[in-house]
C-alpha cells in the first residue's frame, strides 16, 4: 500500500505505541485522526504534530473506547475529515489486572468494534475503497504467562479474531487486509507494572528492563505491515527484529512448537465408511 494521502483511524495515539504510529504514518504523508481517553495528553500531542505536519493532516478526538457511540462518533469524524478511512489502527490497551472487565472491554471488546466499524466502512461491496485493519495485540497473544492471565487472554483473542477475519474467502473480494501487531515489551507506561496491577510487579519491572525496546521500533513494524501487500492474516511479534510468525502453543516442557494452519475443517465421515 502507498501510505502517502491514505486517512487512518487510530485509537490510543496521545503517549507510547500510538503516538510513534502516528508521527511514522504523518511522515508517510497520511493523515491521521486519534483518539485517546486522555484530553490533556492528547490535546498536547495533536498541537505539537499539527504544527509539524499541518492541521489539515492530524487531528484528535477524545474518546473512550469502551463508549460504543464515542468510539463510533470517532470514526465517523475521521471519515468526515478524510473523505475516507482507508487504514484502522486499533491500538488503545492497558495491562491491569485489578480491573480485568474493563480491560477486557478496552483490549478486545473495543478492538473488535473498532474493527467492524472500519471493515463496514472499507469493504468494496458496499461501495468502500477497501483498505487495511491493523490490531494491536501483543507477544503474549501467541503463550502463556501467570503473571497477567487476563491480560494474556485478551490478546489471544484478538490474534484469534484477527486471523479468522483475514481467513474468509471473500476478503480479497471485498478488498479488505487483517494484520496483527505483536509487540514484544516496550518501553512505554504500561510496564510500570503498578502493585496488584500484575502478580510479581517488582519482579516483572526487573525482568523486563533487561529486554525492553523504545516505541518506535513498533512503529516501524507497522509501516511494513502497510507495505506487505500479501500479508493477509499475518501475525507480526516485535522484537529486536520484525519477524512473521504462525500461533504458538507452549508445551509442558516451555518449549514453543508452531501451529500447524488449518486451510480447511475436518469433514465428518461419510455414513457407511470409517475413518
Amino acid at each position: 500500500m502507498d501510505i502517502s494521502g491514505r486517512g487512518v483511524f487510530l485509537t490510543g495515539g496521545a503517549q507510547g505505541i500510538g503516538r510513534c504510529i502516528t508521527a511514522a504514518l504523518l511522515e508517510k504523508g497520511a493523515r491521521v485522526l486519534f483518539c485517546d481517553m486522555n484530553a490533556e495528553v492528547g490535546k498536547a500531542t495533536e498541537e505539537e504534530l499539527q504544527k509539524q505536519y499541518g492541521a489539515d493532516n492530524v487531528a484528535f478526538v477524545q474518546c473512550d473506547v469502551t463508549d460504543a457511540d464515542q468510539l463510533k462518533a470517532a470514526f465517523e469524524a475521521a471519515v468526515s475529515k478524510f473523505g475516507a478511512v482507508e487504514i484502522c489502527a486499533n491500538n488503545a490497551g492497558v495491562m491491569d489486572e485489578r480491573i480485568w472487565e474493563k480491560m477486557l472491554a478496552i483490549n478486545t471488546t473495543a478492538q473488535i468494534r473498532g474493527s467492524q466499524l472500519a471493515f463496514e466502512h472499507m469493504r468494496r461491496d458496499k461501495g468502500g475503497r477497501g483498505g487495511v485493519i491493523i490490531n494491536t495485540a501483543s507477544a503474549v497473544g501467541l503463550n502463556r504467562h501467570h503473571w497477567f492471565p487476563v491480560y494474556v487472554a485478551s490478546k489471544h483473542a484478538m490474534v484469534g479474531y484477527t486471523t479468522s477475519c483475514a481467513a474468509d474467502p471473500d476478503m480479497p473480494a471485498l478488498g479488505v487486509r487483517w494484520c496483527c501487531l505483536c509487540p514484544q515489551a516496550i518501553n512505554t507506561s504500561m510496564m510500570d507494572f503498578k502493585e496488584g496491577a500484575v502478580k510479581d510487579a517488582k519482579k516483572n519491572r526487573e525482568i523486563v528492563k533487561l529486554y525492553m525496546l523504545g516505541p518506535e521500533v513498533v512503529a516501524k513494524a507497522f509501516l511494513q505491515l502497510l507495505q506487505d501487500a500479501d500479508n493477509n492474516g499475518k501475525i507480526m511479534v516485535v522484537g529486536k527484529e520484525a519477524v512473521y510468525r504462525k500461533r504458538m502453543l507452549v508445551d509442558e516442557d516451555e518449549v514453543s512448537n508452531p501451529v500447524v494452519e488449518v486451510t480447511s475443517m475436518p469433514q465428518p465421515p461419510k455414513p457407511g465408511h470409517s475413518q
